[in-house]
């Protein structure tokens, strides 16, 4: 079911969009995109401004999206069987959406940001396309399987969010969750991305059970170049206290890191690929993300 916003009953679908017929409230299709008014902040610093044209650039060459990628859709293969309905919030420019799409999944995607929806459907991402926020409580019982890549840290309120998913899921739904993991590694990319914060694993677990649901999988990833990511971080910490490090500044030098030299990008994805079979028989101690598996009881 999906429901309004202003009073929270369900929404009746028409030729424009959706409509309210307890409270006559009217929720637009806009070039294909249906758009919730939202009850919830719209103030947070979700992404920088130039986030999703540069994202859209780099994604399809980048070490980084291509194995995060096949580890997220072989995750989905080994829980949720193809042809499931899900959808993926806080779903960007539609990468990872139009990927789990290819691969036999009923996808739709959702975002607070408009503009990150006009990139999925430039790719075809979606069978869907939702612009809403996460902290408001528009599905119940909706779909097969909620998914949110490296999108929690960048809420005030994640616990909500989290609340909000386990009502949207189906009884015996999965959610597939991937944060960024290790405080000790918080740097200036986290800042020029909006982040709110890093994850350690009983962190996660904790919020995610807090929620209700059951977690299966727990386990970090970005094991075999997390050396490498944190002598990254700290020589430029230590650069950054002898010098200011504005927001432009922070920016190129993710935009840097994105755009690596084509040697390096494929050495770093054949070691980060080295991951995949790892993750799939056991769980890894350490690594700068994690990865999450969940379940809604049925009760």
């Amino acid at each position: 079911m999906i429901k309004c916003t202003k009073c929270n009953g369900p929404l009746h679908k028409n030729h424009s969009g959706y409509f309210c017929p307890n409270c006559n409230m009217t929720i637009p299709f806009q070039d294909g995109i249906l758009r919730f008014p939202s009850i919830g902040t719209n103030s947070e610093d979700h992404f920088p401004k130039d986030a999703f044209e540069n994202l859209y650039k780099v994604e399809a060459n980048s070490f980084w999206f291509e194995v995060r990628n096949i580890i997220i859709g072989k995750t989905l293969q080994d829980y949720l069987p193809v042809r499931s309905r899900l959808i993926e919030v806080g779903c960007g420019t539609g990468f990872v959406s139009r990927y789990l799409k290819e691969i036999g999944y009923h996808v739709e995607c959702g975002d607070l940001h408009l503009e990150g929806l006009q990139y999925c459907k430039e790719r075809d991402a979606g069978e869907a396309y939702y612009q809403f926020n996460l902290q408001d409580p528009i599905f119940s019982e909706e779909y097969d399987a909620y998914c949110a890549f490296d999108v929690l840290e960048h809420l005030d309120d994640d616990e909500r969010a989290l609340d909000n998913m386990y009502v949207g899921l189906k009884p015996g739904g999965f959610l597939f969750l991937t944060v960024p993991a290790c405080n000790a590694i918080w740097s200036y990319a986290d800042e020029y991305a909006g982040h709110k914060r890093r994850y350690s694993a009983k962190d996660l677990e904790c919020k995610v059970r807090s929620a209700g649901f059951e977690v299966i999988r727990l386990t970090y990833f970005m094991t075999f170049l997390f050396p490498a990511i944190a002598l990254s971080r700290l020589l430029f910490r230590s650069n950054a206290r002898k010098q200011s490090s504005c927001q432009t500044e922070k920016g190129n030098r993710v935009m840097k890191e994105l755009e690596l030299n084509p040697l390096l990008n494929t050495l770093f994805y054949h070691i980060f690929r080295m991951e995949l079979p790892l993750i799939r028989r056991m769980d890894l101690p350490f690594g700068s993300s994690l990865l999450c598996v969940a379940v809604k009881k049925i009760h």
